[in-house]
């Protein structure tokens, strides 16, 4: 999932702190850009693929440990949500690398 937000940041061009839109897709960092000036930094998609797959491990690994939690908290609501979540997981993963893979 892509999100945008702005952000008051010193940029280098310009020489002062300006407007930015900051780019993430999902908690990784894609792009800032200086509302001003126009100059971007931009992550290249290779490291943000990177960052994904470090990120993604992650997830699975703590999976079992969140699960267990929403379980705990309210088994009802787990059990109903569970296969929908099911379903729609694979398409939600492959959403994500599709953003990541898009161009702006």
């Amino acid at each position: 999932m892509t999100s945008k937000m702005e952000a008051e940041l010193f940029c280098l061009h310009c020489n002062k702190d300006t407007p930015h839109v900051v780019t993430y897709v999902g908690k990784i960092l894609k792009s800032i850009k200086c509302e001003e000036c126009g100059n971007e930094i931009e992550i290249k998609r290779e490291k943000l693929l990177e960052n994904y797959a470090a990120e993604f491990i992650e997830r699975i690994l703590t999976k079992p440990y969140r699960m267990t939690r929403e379980l705990e908290k309210d088994i009802t609501k787990f059990i109903l949500s569970l296969p929908i979540r099911i379903i729609t997981k694979p398409y939600r993963i492959v959403k994500e690398v599709e953003d990541i893979l898009k161009k702006d």
